[in-house]
């Protein structure tokens, strides 16, 4: 409806692919289109840009040093994979009671994020209060509006945005990592808790595990910055128009791992090869565990 809202949206693996393939489109949060796209770009520009810069997943494809701190975070995390940096991290023996269903569901979330935290700073300190503003912020965009309405209102989300950023001590990768990140980790985690409990699950091969359990972004936000005509759209793509790729849902319908971390896309996932492991490592030593062979 022009004047009020143009998103396209594409859940098809070939479409999603094909449009975040194209340099008309990219992570723009500027004001532009109609009013619906105007309100959307401000709840999340609302939520995820500190000191006037947006978290590094928010980051346009020619955003200065984004290429460079993309290749380096993969390094990092890269060499965590390979060392299983995770194993002394004090919180992942919750994670592995969690996911064999010794420990509470809702620690999970607290227990991830601190340790994903900690794979950027050596104290940083999670807790509920920390992941209930993590989780917030993270819906903040997605928000009915009125309940967004009164979370700026009443100083909630200035609330939540303040502590995640203490917690970070300002730092952007750590902001990402456990305001926004966490929750495909946790949503993993919770997957394989309740895989767990059913019979034969301890037979299942890794990769059926991950498959059914891995977690990923409901959807990716594009902006329309040139004309664009392309047969994923009905009608010719204006500057303005927002593109969104449903993610998880062309996961899903194709079981394509590349896709879950578009692993071929500039914009691909730097964590894929740690969150691979730290999940396979956490699956096998919690169905030890519920199997009484955690201690042997």
């Amino acid at each position: 409806m022009p004047g009020l809202i143009s998103v396209l949206e594409v859940s098809d693996p070939r479409e999603i692919r094909l449009l975040d393939g194209d340099s008309r489109l990219d992570r723009s949060l500027a004001p532009s289109g109609g009013v619906i796209n105007r309100l959307r770009l401000a709840r999340l520009r609302g939520a995820f840009v500190f000191d006037g810069e947006p978290l590094p997943a928010l980051l346009g494809r020619e955003a200065e040093g984004r290429e460079s701190h993309h290749a380096e975070l993969g390094r990092r995390l890269d060499e965590g994979a390979e060392a299983a940096s995770w194993r002394q991290d004090p919180a992942f023996k919750t994670l592995l009671e969690g996911v064999a269903g010794q420990a509470d569901i809702e620690a999970l979330g607290p227990a991830a994020q601190g340790l994903l935290g900690r794979r950027f700073r050596d104290d940083y300190r999670a807790d509920e209060a920390s992941f209930a503003a993590a989780r917030r912020l993270n819906d903040y965009p997605r928000t009915q509006a009125l309940r967004a309405l009164l979370q700026r209102l009443s100083g909630q989300l200035r609330r939540d945005r303040q502590l995640l950023q203490e917690r970070a001590e300002g730092d952007a990768m750590t902001l990402h990592a456990t305001s926004v990140a966490v929750h495909n980790l946790v949503g993993a985690l919770e997957a394989m808790r309740a895989l767990a409990g059913t019979p034969g699950a301890a037979a299942l091969p890794e990769a059926a595990v991950l498959g059914r359990c891995l977690s990923v972004p409901e959807t990716l936000l594009r902006q329309v910055l040139a004309p664009l005509s392309t047969p994923c759209s009905p009608r010719r793509l204006v500057p303005g128009d927002l593109v969104l790729l449903r993610l998880a849902e062309g996961v899903r319908s194709s079981g394509d791992p590349g896709l879950a971390f578009m692993s071929d896309s500039w914009a691909r996932c730097p964590a894929r090869r740690f969150i691979l492991a730290l999940l396979a490592d956490t699956w096998a030593r919690a169905v030890a565990i519920r199997s009484g062979e955690g201690g042997r």
